[in-house]
């Protein structure tokens, strides 16, 4: 039985503009009053609105969308889906069936409604390309409450550098907007108030340093556990290797994984891997490449004690480079094959596409 709608809102790393890293979670089910958390907020409202008008009969992968064009580029305009995606993952056009219009219903009072049900953001870290539509979508907020939750550091930056009265009106001080900022402390679980069967655990891990002071620079993985099934998803923003970092916060994260979610109840991690292989290590700037992703998955596979059978893995935030192939299809292939030859078992690995979602 599935436990999690992964909804696509954005997944990209840049640097093209729009359609950034944006994740809506929601439990298959009743769509009356159905309910969703965001987890990032590089896109938002108007990605909605599209995978409404996308939606068009909806169908699984097995049943017609394997060959919907995927845009790209590159050496095409456009790529079969099926290149990007394990054809083992079930994976539907648009937000799924529940966000079908209503009679009579435009599409921007269907994605205003969506809007009004998606009432908590988990923030990884304040970087723009993870927030910019939070900011953007925040007038939309009058006619619906929002939480915003993350780690201090990610929460003091949203209050001291962008909802500042400077660079966006301090909306947290009025009481016309309802809209709330709140901390969660690493490692402690918290309770998902608009999806009660829900916890959610924030995981501390490395994004390198900042450029001009060289301090640490800190993101977050969101590990995400329904109650009821037992299962859980993983949703990571920005990181970095803990070989590069030289801290063990990843290699932490993993043993928490390993000791509170069995492997056949992980359905899924949704990682960053930004960079192709040809990149060097100083030009990463606190992001994975293959051969780091798959270092992390090996390690995650020894805190288990057993390869990785059955785990998906959907790649998020890769970068748009100069070359003749997409990324997406380069970084996937050195992933696959690195994967096999390590071992780490049947991964079924895919890249996140905008405007899909993933039933888990």
């Amino acid at each position: 039985m599935a436990s999690f709608e992964v909804s696509i809102l954005g997944a990209s790393g840049g640097p093209l503009d729009g359609g950034n890293q944006g994740v809506l979670i929601s439990t298959p089910g009743n769509p009356l009053n159905k309910k969703y958390i965001c987890v990032d907020a590089g896109s938002g409202l108007r990605q909605i609105a599209s995978m409404i008008v996308s939606q068009n009969g909806n169908v699984s992968m097995g049943e017609g969308c394997r060959s919907d064009p995927i845009e790209s580029f590159y050496e095409r305009l456009e790529e079969p889906l099926h290149s990007f995606v394990d054809s083992r993952s079930e994976i539907v056009r648009g937000l799924g069936p529940d966000a079908m219009l209503e009679s009579n219903e435009t599409v921007m009072n269907g994605a205003l409604r969506i809007f009004s049900n998606m009432n908590e953001y988990y923030i990884t870290h304040p970087h723009l390309d993870h927030i910019a539509a939070l900011v953007i979508n925040s007038p939309a907020c009058l006619a619906t409450e929002k939480v915003l939750w993350g780690l201090r550091t990610t929460t003091e930056a949203l209050r001291k550098h962008v909802f500042n009265d400077i660079l966006w009106p301090n909306l947290f001080a009025q009481n016309k907007m309802s809209l709330e900022l709140h901390t969660l402390d690493d490692y402690q679980s918290h309770k998902v108030k608009s999806i009660p069967n829900w916890i959610i655990t924030p995981l501390r891990v490395s994004h390198g340093t900042t450029v001009e002071t060289q301090l640490p620079c800190l993101s977050t993985i969101y590990l995400i556990q329904d109650k009821i099934t037992n299962n859980a998803v993983a949703i990571c923003g920005d990181l970095e290797s803990d070989v590069i970092s030289r801290k063990r916060w990843l290699a932490n994260a993993w043993k928490h994984f390993s000791a509170t979610v069995p492997l056949e109840r992980l359905k899924c991690i949704l990682i960053e891997c930004s960079c192709s292989n040809a990149t060097r290590d100083e030009h990463l700037y606190g992001h994975l490449s293959p051969n780091y992703l798959i270092h992390e998955l090996k390690q995650l596979s020894r805190a288990y004690g057993k390869p990785l059978d059955g785990l998906q893995v959907i790649i998020m935030h890769v970068k748009m480079s100069v070359g003749m192939r997409d990324p997406r299809l380069v970084i996937l292939q050195e992933i696959r094959e690195l994967a096999a030859a390590q071992e780490l078992g049947d991964v079924r690995f895919s890249i996140a596409l905008q405007g899909y979602t993933f039933v888990l």
